[in-house]
């Protein structure tokens, strides 16, 4: 294997990146200009400068590699940035596709997000074989995602080998960003109540979701997709919140108490909770992983006391006394 790994510099892709250098895989990494290389360097990473909306700069970089790890994507929870998010996720994953379907590459990972799997109607929880039915509730985020989803499946079937993984919300050391999962537990660090999906959030550590990217790669079936979870990561906000106070020791704020259907309503905006639409499936029967690929499980207090040990290392909350 001979790796090529978009979003090198984010914090799943990162450790993506560590996972392989680790196990002795050359890798090449696409790095837009102006970005700090030197811990790559360190790690003798390759570095190529491109750009997923510019095809013959990802034509020149991915030339001598086999296998495409694609981890990159844009995040933004502003409307004035939805148009750029379709062009880089959705425009971006195709030509990388195409680029690595004329280059013959072994295999391709497509990282997705939990986000496009769907939820059922009878309330179970959903697995990779759950479609996505979100798409007037969601966010510009998610329907980008969910069109690169399905520009790859649909490639998949016309012959490239690509899996999909879908990562939950990953927790763990190394989130400068950071990511809307850190910020999680940053806001309960600080007695702050963190935003929460009704029903809860499936939480697994990042160190395990970077793990399953090369699994996926090793043993994924092409045209698949695999939740990248933890079998015993569904926490509601109230066991989140006890969780992180009790491996950090400090008292953590309570939430106000509502009903489930005014929770659900507020999730999704007055208009869209009036018309019962479903909130997202964040919660997941994430079992495939684990039996298909062997994707570790880290125990979720572990995951907490890492990434909470590493924002105070690295003052991004105060120690405790």
């Amino acid at each position: 294997m001979r790796a090529f790994v978009t979003g090198a510099t984010g914090f799943i892709g990162g450790l993506v990146v560590r996972e392989l250098a680790g196990d002795g895989v050359p890798v090449r990494a696409l790095v837009r200009p102006g970005h700090d290389t030197r811990w790559l360097a360190q790690l003798g990473v390759e570095v190529a400068t491109g750009d997923l909306r510019d095809r013959d700069s990802l034509a020149a970089a991915m030339e001598g590699c086999d296998t495409l790890f694609h981890v990159a994507a844009f995040y933004s929870t502003s409307e004035a940035d939805s148009a750029l998010m379709y062009e880089t996720n959705v425009v971006g994953t195709r030509n990388i596709l195409q680029v690595a379907a004329g280059l013959r590459y072994a295999r391709v990972v497509v990282t997705s997000t939990i986000g496009t799997i769907g939820r059922p109607a009878d309330g179970s929880l959903p697995n990779e074989d759950a479609e996505f039915n979100l798409w007037d509730s969601c966010s510009h985020y998610v329907r980008s995602k969910y069109l690169a989803e399905l520009l790859a499946l649909n490639m998949a079937r016309e012959g490239l080998p690509v899996v999909v993984v879908n990562p939950t919300s990953p927790i763990g050391a190394g989130d400068v960003k950071p990511s809307s999962s850190g910020r999680r537990v940053l806001d309960a660090l600080q007695g702050k109540v963190p935003s929460f999906p009704p029903g809860g959030l499936n939480v697994v550590a990042a160190k395990d979701v970077a793990r399953g990217h090369v699994l996926a790669a090793q043993r994924g079936q092409p045209g698949r997709r695999y939740i990248l979870g933890n079998v015993q990561g569904n926490l509601t906000r109230d066991e989140f919140l006890r969780l992180v106070g009790e491996v950090a020791g400090v008292r953590v704020a309570r939430p106000p108490r509502q009903s489930p259907l005014r929770a659900v309503r507020l999730a999704l905006g007055g208009a869209a909770g009036r018309r019962g639409f479903l909130p997202p499936a964040l919660t997941c029967d994430c079992r495939r992983a684990v039996e298909e690929l062997g994707m570790p499980q880290t125990p979720i207090r572990q995951a907490l006391a890492e990434a909470v040990e590493w924002f105070r290392q690295n003052g991004y909350v105060e120690v405790a006394p």
